[in-house]
């Protein structure tokens, strides 16, 4: 995978955590796409029925309605280059945002895949994006029998016993068997890249912590607190304020009179991340704002205006460098007449992969669809744990808890209302 300014960072620990064990390969695609039709299939009769669960309307339109674009694509190019021959492949795209929260919902996405496993024609989930989400739908996927390929997901909860202590991991998991896949690193990593730039990068020595209450945004809290602490740094204050929250200005006033020089925002930015810059410089607070990849989102600048610029966050490597995507990132913007967003080339890469590991399934079994809807969808989950995918984002490779082999992330700046990465950093094992 090429490197976008890239650099080594040794993560503490991480690798102790992870036990990362390489899977076998299975067919590769190129960066393009998946493989094009081959013989075996030109006979293949029926329609084989793939899904997603992002939250594409809301708070959260702007990112996840821009990695579901990559989805949509993705289904749309396999169906016009035949990949799976005579037959054809029927998308069902669900919205994890309700009306109530008015972004994503745990119990909007629940109730989406409840349908999707009932429909027996359904072999595979691109989706959630967040991680509260997965929470509440991979008991549900899991005990169906049915894959799900995260483009976002960061939780190291998800797949890593112990690593967060509000996941019961084991539970997610009713099965015991993996059938929940991830083509992002998690938050231990994530968590010591940002602390790794706030310490000595940008030398910052007192940060105040506001967290989201959510699954995610807690647990990149934690890991950010005792990353920045082992660094040299001091968190002043933990605070945690519920995703609805509007008003900062207590929290911002506090986090001065602390003498902090730096604001981090464990959370998404449907809750809030632009809203506390925008109220750091209305009150003349200049500290740094630090953040994770739940706040590289349109939707960040659409609440700090101009004000959200010098923000400074990690996300999922920036493809839009990559030679391996400069294809999509053209076809892309051609199709919506808009740029991608941070994760529309993973969510395109884990529909191609689902794509790659149907098609495979189909050829070992004579180019027919299996009659029974259960052997379909355990032979494809076998297929997505031993895919070598060299696709946008480089290659996946999967180890036996469903997380991808990558563990790179990018530190994006914001500027001109927009994000810029500014550097990737590969963290190896120390």
């Amino acid at each position: 995978m090429e490197r976008h300014q890239a650099r080594v960072l040794p993560v503490l620990g991480i690798f102790s955590l992870m036990a990362l064990a390489a899977c076998g390969t299975s067919t590769s695609s190129g960066g393009g796409g998946t493989n094009s039709s081959s013989g075996p299939l030109d006979n293949c009769v029926g329609q084989v029925t793939v899904a997603s669960d992002l939250p594409t309307s809301g708070g959260d339109a702007a990112i996840g309605g821009g990695t579901e674009k990559g989805v949509k694509l993705a289904v749309d190019q396999a169906n016009a280059a035949k990949l799976l021959g005579g037959c054809t492949i029927n998308y069902i795209a669900k919205d994890d945002s309700s009306v109530a929260k008015g972004k994503h919902d745990p119990q909007q996405g629940a109730q989406n895949v409840t349908a999707l496993v009932a429909n027996q024609a359904v072999v595979g989930i691109v989706g959630p994006f967040n991680s509260s989400v997965a929470v509440a739908e991979l008991p549900i996927t899991n005990k169906a029998g049915v894959v799900q390929i995260s483009p976002s997901n960061t939780d190291p909860g998800l797949t890593i016993a112990g690593s967060d202590p509000d996941i019961d991991t084991a539970s997610l998991k009713p099965t015991g068997k993996t059938t929940y896949f991830r083509v992002i690193s998690n938050d231990v990593v994530q968590a010591e890249v940002m602390a790794e730039v706030a310490a000595k990068e940008l030398n910052l020595k007192k940060v105040y912590d506001i967290d989201d209450q959510e699954t995610y945004g807690k647990d990149l809290s934690n890991y950010f607190d005792k990353d920045f602490a082992k660094l040299g740094g001091t968190v002043v204050k933990r605070v945690s304020l519920p995703g609805d929250t509007k008003d900062f200005r207590p929290q911002i006033t506090e986090a001065q009179g602390l003498g902090a020089d730096s604001v981090f925002f464990g959370g998404v930015a449907s809750n809030g991340s632009g809203i506390i810059k925008k109220q750091m410089a209305d009150a003349g607070f200049n500290a740094q704002f630090l953040s994770g990849d739940g706040t590289v989102d349109p939707q960040f600048f659409i609440d700090a205006g101009a004000q959200g610029d010098g923000a400074q966050a990690s996300s999922a490597p920036d493809t839009t460098k990559l030679s391996s995507a400069q294809q999509f990132v053209t076809q892309y913007k051609q199709r919506y007449g808009q740029d991608v967003v941070a994760y529309s080339t993973y969510g395109y890469d884990c529909m191609n992969i689902l794509l790659q590991a149907i098609h495979d399934v189909l050829v070992g079994n004579g180019g027919k669809i299996p009659a029974d809807p259960t052997t379909f969808r355990t032979k494809v989950i076998a297929k997505v744990q031993g895919i070598d995918y060299k696709g946008t984002i480089g290659e996946t490779k999967f180890d036996a808890n469903g997380d991808t082999l990558n563990h790179d992330f990018s530190v994006y700046k914001a500027t001109g209302g927009k994000w810029v990465a500014r550097e990737t950093i590969s963290p190896t094992a120390s």
